[in-house]
């Protein structure tokens, strides 16, 4: 097996994590930046819900704007427009100025955010060789996972000795990808869209596959605090789940990457088949035994897929068209955290945890169905989600390394 990763390969890891330090840290830095400017904690919700709402918004089609633009050179302006408004934002907060100026200035930051991210995710696509693809996805997924554990106790510390501190130093260090990037070749010009719009069949299956698994991450990381009490423990008890949830991801990123294979339709199912057990164990709240069994298979089947899922894309839709398809999955991931954050506030934990198991059941039967037809027609095809990939990575072919 070749262990071997290319500078390149560490170097958009390195960089795909640091990309997301703004927002894992925004949380608390604009809490704490709230309670600086009007002494409520609670409207750093607002804050943080302006700057979600704006990347939503803006993702797809800002990440349009860049398609007849180098795209190297659009991902420094969209990484420079983000970094500067986080600083009005660090400015805003030292000066005592009105939330809603932290607001207008989250959302810019936002309204950036979702592109750069198709951006980001499309330079690997560039810089990285198809048969180390899968491989450095897990090492970029890794890189994110230590970023959301280490980057919130590095904000609360800043933060503890000023909340403009705390927002200035996530800014800086998120604008780190911008200058550590290898830089992308230039763009062509894109071809006209198919009628059907912009996202190529076959492509829909892994949104959705992305999108639920997802909806179950979230749940379980947003409530952990409400797992636990409901199993009548400490609330602290919630960041054993979450911990636990942490570790399995890592460990399946760290998987997916030592094996760096294409997954056939069977591991896709079993990969999915498992994340909805895990929710389920987590769902049913028998015992902090199975509710960490849950977490831990959740987050060692599911996020990998995620990522996988990634990888599929790309390998479905033109050069051209992988920035803005990229931002629409970041469009569709951050909208299943959004949904399933409200449907915790509106109903409760037990129901949306029931929810997002059933909404991974579905996908499980979707995915059944389809091969079950395929078969009944007499196709044969090694995989189960539609289109043959591009030549780059032949569909069916493994990398053995």
């Amino acid at each position: 097996m070749d262990w071997g990763v290319s500078n390149n390969s560490f170097r958009w890891a390195a960089c795909y994590g640091l990309f997301s330090v703004p927002r894992a840290g925004a949380p608390i830095a604009f809490a704490l930046a709230a309670l600086a400017s009007t002494g409520d904690a609670s409207d750093g919700a607002k804050v943080l819900a302006a700057m979600t709402t704006a990347q939503l918004l803006g993702a797809v089609p800002i990440a349009r704007l860049g398609r007849h633009l180098n795209r190297s050179s659009f991902f420094k302006i969209l990484i420079a427009i983000r970094t500067a408004a986080m600083l009005a934002c660090a400015i805003a907060c030292a000066s005592r100025a009105s939330i809603q100026i932290l607001i207008g200035s989250a959302a810019v930051a936002g309204l950036v955010q979702g592109a750069a991210f198709g951006y980001i995710r499309n330079a690997a696509n560039q810089l990285i060789e198809p048969s180390r693809m899968i491989k450095t996805l897990g090492i970029g997924a890794i890189a994110a996972e230590i970023t959301f554990l280490v980057t919130p106790i590095f904000s609360a510390a800043l933060g503890s000795v000023s909340a403009a501190l705390a927002i200035a130093a996530i800014a800086i260090i998120g604008s780190t990808p911008a200058i550590f990037l290898p830089n992308m070749a230039q763009a062509t010009a894109p071809p006209a869209l198919s009628p059907k719009g912009v996202i190529p069949r076959g492509v829909q299956v892994w949104l959705a596959l992305a999108c639920v698994n997802a909806a179950a991450v979230s749940a379980i990381e947003i409530g952990a605090v409400s797992i636990a009490l409901g199993l009548s423990l400490k609330p602290e008890h919630g960041a054993v789940v979450t911990g636990t949830l942490c570790v399995a991801s890592l460990a399946g990123s760290t998987w997916m990457s030592v094996r760096n294979r294409h997954y056939p339709a069977c591991h896709v199912l079993i990969m999915l088949s498992l994340a909805t057990a895990g929710a389920a164990l987590v769902a049913i709240k028998y015992s902090l035994a199975t509710s960490l069994l849950g977490s831990a298979i959740v987050g060692a089947a599911g996020v990998p897929l995620i990522a996988y899922c990634s990888f599929e894309i790309g390998n479905r839709v033109t050069p051209e068209m992988r920035p803005e398809v990229f931002s629409l999955l970041k469009t569709t991931t951050s909208a299943a955290t959004i949904l399933i954050s409200a449907l915790i506030g509106w109903t409760s934990i037990v129901i949306t945890l029931h929810i997002a198991t059933a909404l991974l059941a579905s996908a499980v039967l979707g995915l059944l169905t389809r091969r079950l037809i395929l078969g009944f027609h007499g196709v044969r095809r090694s995989e189960l989600l539609v289109d043959p990939a591009p030549p780059e990575m032949p569909r069916g072919q493994h990398n053995e390394n």
